[in-house]
């Protein structure tokens, strides 16, 4: 016959199982990709708690991108499994605004089309959203009239705009030019600072040491280590990762 203690001890357990799930945002299984002969994923798992903000890096090729687009269905698995608890929004790398739009349409056509969102709020929420990053006056700017680094803020602001529980950022920075990556990682650090809850592929990697909470790093398909971005960077512990530290 079992103990009282013993059943207090396992409904304990339970209870803190139930707490730990609730706070897990997102839990992926085995996540395995391929396309022909070629695994873009190799058995990858990864979870990420809510206001937890996790960096992802590692070389080009690495499966990374593929990870990130099999969180939001825009990539399907070969086989693993999501658990996702909450909406997801994504930042691009090439920011993938409509050009024929102005930068407030950008931001309003989704909650308006989707969450059917009335359009003199949308529009007020977007106007907010572009003073958050700094582009107030850009609202009836097309995405031709204005630089990467704004564009990139502008995506960032269209994401922002669908209210996710889970951001998702694509490398974000890769494709600006150096003098304006500041302007979209300091956005990125007040939203971090907010706890929004984030996923961040990226090369920067004074941005994934000073931001992130957990840091995850991949090669060739696999997650090969993962932890504090005092354990990643200061003392890694596979030759891969100490080879690809020490070409920054």
């Amino acid at each position: 016959m079992r103990s009282d203690n013993a059943e207090i001890r396992d409904e304990l357990q339970g209870s803190i199982s139930k707490i730990m799930d609730k706070d897990k945002i997102l839990e992926m299984k085995g996540i395995v990709k391929e396309y022909g002969e070629f695994k873009a994923l190799r058995g990858v798992d990864f979870s990420v708690e809510r206001g937890e903000i996790v960096t992802i890096i590692g070389p080009s090729g690495s499966g990374k991108s593929t990870l990130l687009r099999c969180i939001n269905g825009l990539t399907v698995p070969t086989s693993g499994t999501i658990d996702l608890h909450g909406r997801t929004s994504m930042v691009f790398q090439h920011f993938n605004l409509f050009p024929h739009m102005t930068c407030l349409e950008n931001i309003t056509y989704a909650p308006i089309k989707v969450l059917k969102v009335p359009k003199v709020d949308a529009e007020a929420n977007a106007k907010e959203l572009l003073d958050m990053v700094g582009l107030s006056d850009k609202a009836s700017a097309y995405p031709a009239q204005i630089s990467g680094g704004q564009k990139q803020r502008v995506a960032i602001a269209r994401s922002l705009a669908m209210k996710p529980d889970l951001m998702l950022f694509d490398e974000p920075t890769s494709a600006l030019d150096p003098e304006i990556i500041g302007s979209v990682l300091n956005v990125m650090k007040g939203l971090a600072s907010e706890h929004m809850t984030m996923v961040v592929v990226t090369h920067e990697m004074s941005f994934a040491r000073d931001v992130s909470d957990r840091t995850v790093f991949m090669a060739d398909g696999e997650k090969l280590e993962e932890g504090t971005p005092a354990q990643i960077f200061e003392n890694p512990k596979s030759e891969r990762l100490q080879t690809f530290l020490a070409s920054f």
